[in-house]
């Protein structure tokens, strides 16, 4: 059988505890003794976290004992840390590609799908609106230029969808780039604003992460890969990858991201106060 990322995750949390036998763990992930002993040699190969020695090696009463290597490769928190070292320094999309983070999430606890498109007309209906209203609480937006209000999804805006949120209490946090090309965007945001002052908190700041994050239960990230950033023929179209993920961990994980650059960036309204002194 394939090893599955969680799989792994599983068989070092468990082994973290206390050194275990191939057969402790083999019941506790339900596979057989020789696929336990397959997939832990694996593990071993690939991530240094774990070690198997064999007493009374020869003999019928042989004996295999798994125990954590915490000295080998870097552990799940080191892997967040670093993720979360390189968001913190991108500055725009393509500073990061979050396939470095879809790739660690469980199976069966993600998805993704894939658009090929020539230009941003002929580019399909984003479905922005029906992940809002999924929203009980609070939606968090890692934007650009807040591109993403001037959207439309079947003749409705994603702006009037988002007053409509606001009038149930529904709050959103947003951080995104304050600068020439986002005034008009931040000023249809400000009219929002001033009409639910409870429930609209935007803040400047530049990162490379494009989605969202609803309550604490969903996250939605996508990453473009255009055209005429390749040589001809490598890529036949311009296309968008959008990434869901259903994780527990990983969406409490993206959302300490958010909170931490949310809370060391600037009010946008006090940028914009001072880019109105320019003109």
């Amino acid at each position: 059988m394939v090893l599955e990322q969680e799989d792994v995750k599983k068989i070092i949390d468990f082994v973290k505890k206390e050194p275990v036998t191939v057969q402790d763990i083999s019941r506790y992930i339900g596979r057989s003794w020789v696929t336990t002993d397959s997939y832990l040699q694996k593990i071993k190969e690939r991530t240094g976290l774990i070690d198997i020695k064999t007493f009374r090696k020869g003999t019928q009463a042989a004996l295999k004992i798994v125990f954590y290597s915490g000295s080998g490769a870097s552990s799940f928190d080191e892997v967040k840390d670093v993720l979360f070292q390189e968001v913190r320094a991108g500055r725009i999309k393509q500073d990061f590609d979050f396939m470095d983070i879809y790739q660690f999430v469980p199976n069966k606890k993600k998805r993704a799908f894939t658009e090929e498109y020539l230009n941003e007309e002929n580019s399909k209906n984003p479905q922005i609106i029906s992940l809002f209203r999924q929203a009980k609480n609070t939606i968090y937006c890692f934007s650009g230029n807040l591109s993403f209000i001037n959207m439309k999804e079947k003749n409705q805006s994603i702006l009037q969808v988002m007053e409509e949120l606001a009038k149930k209490k529904i709050m959103f946090k947003i951080i995104c780039r304050v600068n020439l090309a986002s005034i008009s965007n931040l000023s249809k945001i400000s009219k929002l604003n001033a009409k639910y002052p409870d429930c609209f908190e935007v803040r400047h700041c530049h990162q490379p992460l494009r989605g969202f994050i609803i309550d604490d239960k969903i996250a939605r990230f996508k990453d473009e890969e255009e055209q005429k950033k390749y040589k001809k023929g490598e890529l036949h179209k311009n296309t968008r990858i959008v990434y869901e993920v259903f994780d527990d961990e990983w969406v409490s994980w993206l959302q300490k991201v958010f909170w931490n650059l949310f809370r060391t960036s600037l009010d946008y309204q006090s940028r914009v106060k001072e880019l109105k002194k320019l003109f």
